[in-house]
């Protein structure tokens, strides 16, 4: 899994810095969702602009520790290994981007989300939601109830 969302996001980028135009917005859905080139040197909703450099290596030091924890408490199913490979993938083809060019390259606006995103992100924020999902369901079997 988190092959595969490295490479659809590092296509994905490549085509987008090939194809669109800097300050020029393609419409996807009308009203909903637009394509426009942007480089964010920054972290989400444009916190810490420039520190390209710090955000790689919190970055490293998250995606090192969640390895970490997969290794120690392996989760189960297709679930965490979605939830995985979402945040793996996501987390280290935006590293590969601070690294390789100094800034990730976001080209998806869909109306009612505060910023320009990219499939990296899209993926993180979905492991990040089956983990919580995961934790909620958890929570609500109770302690030493085996999964169904």
């Amino acid at each position: 899994m988190a092959a595969v969302v490295l490479g659809a996001d590092q296509a994905s980028k490549a085509w987008a810095n090939n194809a669109l135009t800097p300050g020029r917005e393609v419409t996807v859905v009308p009203g909903w969702i637009w394509v426009r080139l942007a480089h964010n040197s920054g972290a989400t909703l444009g916190l810490f602009s420039g520190r390209s450099d710090l955000i790689a290596i919190v970055s490293l030091v998250v995606l090192a520790a969640v390895a970490l924890l997969a290794l120690r408490y392996p989760p189960g199913g297709l679930a965490g290994a979605l939830m995985l490979g979402a945040l793996l993938g996501g987390g280290l083809s935006n590293i590969l981007d601070r690294i390789r060019v100094g800034s990730v390259t976001d080209f998806i606006e869909v109306h009612l989300w505060p910023t320009d995103f990219n499939l990296a992100d899209a993926a993180i924020r979905l492991g990040v939601v089956l983990f919580l999902l995961s934790l909620l369901v958890e929570a609500l079997r109770g302690p030493g109830r085996p999964a169904d």
